[in-house]
């Protein structure tokens, strides 16, 4: 008796944890099958970069349709936003490598950090999707920010501070990036 107890407690676990992993994001690792269940225009990739705008990817499941697609939407948003921290914070610290005394000021630290976490609801969800599998949904989202509108966001996050701005806008990485 106390094996059969021990085997159905050991089958409950499992099964809950199957069922409270279900609603996990999931990005998938290629996109190059005929057969594949992502839309043409999903990008494999968290993120990507053209010479107008950046964008964020991503795909969730869930048992509900709606509930999969907002979660995808939720997760393109923090991708698209982690991905903008990457490419400030490599602007920062090349300003620090070259001098500037600006760039390591915990208020531009942190100027920089509050203005880029506005990417994250500044973005675009520009394209949603979602196809039922296996008795679950998978969403798919993606969403984007122009160059032009992202300068705008990080501007508006200087707002008090010019002399910050102009040192950080002014870096030939940020014009490289940026414009």
């Amino acid at each position: 008796m106390k094996l059969f107890t021990s085997g159905l407690l050991s089958i409950f676990v499992i099964s809950f944890t199957f069922s409270c992993s279900s609603t996990e994001s999931v990005t998938p690792t290629s996109n190059t099958s005929s057969s594949s269940i992502f839309p043409g225009w999903y990008q494999s990739s968290e993120f990507t970069a053209d010479s107008l705008s950046y964008t964020g990817y991503a795909t969730a499941i869930a048992s509900d349709s709606l509930l999969a697609v907002k979660r995808a939407e939720v997760q393109a948003r923090a991708h698209l936003e982690s991905n903008i921290a990457e490419l400030t914070e490599d602007i920062r610290t090349s300003l620090e490598e070259s001098g500037s005394t600006s760039a390591t000021n915990t208020d531009f630290i942190i100027i920089l950090r509050t203005a880029h976490s506005k990417v994250e609801s500044a973005g675009t969800l520009s394209m949603n999707s979602v196809k039922k599998e296996d008795g679950y949904y998978r969403g798919f989202a993606s969403v984007d920010i122009s160059k032009e509108e992202l300068v705008k966001v990080l501007e508006a996050g200087f707002t008090g501070h010019p002399r910050y701005w102009g040192e950080f806008s002014g870096a030939a990485e940020f014009v490289k990036l940026f414009n």
